[in-house]
């Protein structure tokens, strides 16, 4: 990437043109100032440049919050390599689950306009589907307040969204788990309010109850609640953009620095994640926020809902759509977003005025938030910037009390071990962080501002990592015993046959899992084609297809990796396998036609 070619095409908007010249010295700074949210004695900082190349990122777009005001805007970089056309102010970008707390705005306009109720069961008002009633509902039906706030107990964290050449489910099909959703059933499998549990899914359901009380597709009316409304004319919930939105639109790289193929996923799941739009159009909608907590000034919401959108609910960090991070009193609100090949983040405080929107097309949060941190360092938010810490060393008894497995999910685990003298972290299937010791058993990594312990389970032996320390919110992840299994594990160890065994046992005890399951099949099998490893990809392939012998989207995508590998009649086998299974899936049945001409 030439990255003087990308700062070349960087451009400068300002709000405030009469104090362009020292907005442009405050910027240069700040381009000069990038650095990790980690910070050790005697760690360099960086340029804009060297992290844009550093990470491979395309494009970007940022814009800085100042005394309620839009301070400054500034693009940089490309919207599409093939292209090479600039990013500037009319770029669509993807804002992944920032969509959220939009979508909640729009939410909560309804609560104030009597059509919804913050506490009565949805049940009530949705049309057709409904959340299936069990024991969990019986004890405290799920309500609006919930869905917003990730304590409904519902299923599906995230979703992949769709390619251009895949087949797009309808809400209901999403929200039931059927073909050709590739995500698992929306479900209730824990008591609504007892717990924080981030769920995509709940914000599906949100979307659809929001349509069926409006009589009206989900973009339309969030147009009509919160978009025109505050000015964000350039955004929009359309899946998949209309073509008068879709020549502004980026395209998406992945975290390997590849394209998303067919340039980007269309997401039904728009509630959730399928908010197109622009950084400058997203402080717009954060300093709406701020002002309305500040002077009742908004278009959309009162000055007590506002606040109460703000206000720690189930959990102590989240309100209803946004994130809450209160640093010693300074309360800041905000949230990330990562699509496919998109990644960006809003950050703003409550009370004093100023925040930042940071907007790529490409999946490196690190880089967010280096520039983040340089754009806090700057302006000397409050409170905001963490301590510059010293490594300690971590003695050889140290290092084999906490070495081991660690679980993250049911399917997911991350390696605790010693490499040279030094520790590191590493997720199956991710690259490895080196863990670092700053005080009596507290840990961190350069990768993310969160501390973490390790102590000893009750009754037992085996030691815990506890993230938390000094009375932050903790998430506890337990150790493996040796003996135990992550299928997942095995995959990533090409043991395929020996996974397919413990796969079969995983989902009699996790039946929910089986979206999640499939969906980081094809991931993998997609990082192993991606690194020439066709033989194993293929492998992968064939294990899901068997594991889930009745997804169209398992031998879909079966199919297509045979019909890259010029195997056609082996292609041409699973697509009629595809095409069966969802008989109304017009990428397959264009594919079967070009492969049978």
């Amino acid at each position: 990437m030439n990255v003087k070619l990308l700062l070349a095409l960087g451009t400068l908007v300002t709000a405030q043109s009469v104090f362009a010249g020292s907005i442009s010295k405050e910027i240069e700074v700040i381009e000069d100032g990038l650095r990790g949210s980690v910070q050790f004695s005697g760690d360099p900082s960086w340029t804009i440049e060297e992290r844009m190349e550093h990470y491979g990122v395309p494009g970007v777009s940022v814009a800085v919050i100042k005394d309620y005001k839009i301070h400054w805007i500034k693009h940089y970089g490309i919207t599409d390599k093939e292209t090479g056309k600039a990013v500037d102010e009319n770029t669509l970008f993807q804002a992944g689950s920032i969509s959220k707390p939009v979508a909640a705005y729009g939410a909560l306009k309804l609560v104030e306009q009597k059509e919804l109720s913050l506490d009565a069961p949805v049940n009530k008002q949705l049309v057709g589907w409904k959340i299936p009633d069990n024991e969990f509902t019986k004890k405290r039906p799920v309500a609006l307040k919930h869905l917003l706030n990730h304590s409904a107990g519902l299923t599906v964290h995230g979703f992949g969204g769709y390619s251009v050449y895949d087949a797009v489910p309808t809400t209901e099909q999403v929200l039931d788990g059927i073909a050709p959703a590739n995500s698992a059933a929306v479900r209730v499998n824990i008591e609504p309010e007892t717990q924080f549990r981030y769920s995509g899914g709940g914000y599906t359901v949100m979307q659809k109850l929001v349509a069926d009380v409006s009589q009206a597709e989900y973009p339309q009316i969030m147009d009509k609640l919160v978009l025109s409304p505050l000015a964000m004319t350039r955004s929009t919930y359309q899946q998949p953009l209309p073509p008068e939105k879709l020549k502004f639109a980026a395209a998406g790289y992945l975290p390997n620095n590849e394209p998303v193929p067919g340039k980007r996923h269309t997401y039904p799941e728009m509630a959730a994640a399928g908010l197109w739009t622009t950084a400058e159009d997203l402080a717009k909608f954060a300093i709406d926020v701020q002002l309305a907590v500040k002077e009742n000034k908004s278009p959309v919401l009162s000055q007590a809902m506002a606040n109460q959108m703000l206000t720690p609910f189930v959990s102590d960090n989240t309100g209803l759509g946004f994130f809450i991070d209160d640093k010693n009193s300074e309360i800041y609100f905000g949230h990330g977003g990562w699509d496919e090949g998109f990644s960006a983040d809003l950050i703003a405080h409550k009370t004093r005025g100023y925040g930042v929107v940071i907007m790529t097309n490409s999946n490196h949060p690190s880089f967010i938030n280096e520039l983040k941190n340089s754009v806090a360092d700057y302006y000397q938010w409050h409170n905001f910037s963490a301590p510059t810490y010293t490594a300690l060393p971590i003695s050889q008894a140290e290092q084999q009390r906490i070495v081991g497995r660690y679980r993250y999910a049911p399917d997911m685990m991350f390696n605790i071990f010693a490499e040279n003298n030094r520790v590191f972290m590493q997720y199956l299937d991710d690259e490895k962080m080196e863990v670092f010791r700053i005080g009596d058993n507290q840990y961190i990594r350069r990768e993310h501002d969160l501390k973490f312990r390790f102590e000893k389970r009750p009754k037992s032996n085996s030691v815990d990592l506890i993230f938390g320390v000094n009375g932050e919110q903790e998430y506890i992840r337990q150790r493996l015993k040796d003996d135990e299994i992550v299928p997942f594990e095995l995959v990533v160890k090409g043991e395929i046959d020996k996974a397919e065994q413990h796969y079969k046992e995983f989902f009699t005890e996790h039946p929910g899992e089986k979206g999640y399951v499939e969906w980081s099949l094809h991931n993998r099998a997609d990082k192993l084609s991606r690194d020439s490893q066709t033989d194993m990809a293929l492998k992968v392939l064939q294990l899901s297809s068997r594991l889930f012998a009745s997804s169209s989207r398992s031998f879909e995508k079966l199919a297509s990796h045979y019909q890259q590998s010029g195997e056609k009649e082996n292609a041409i086998t699973s697509f009629k396998k595809a095409l069966e299974l969802q008989p109304d899936n017009p990428p397959v049945i264009q594919a079967l036609e070009e492969l049978t001409q």
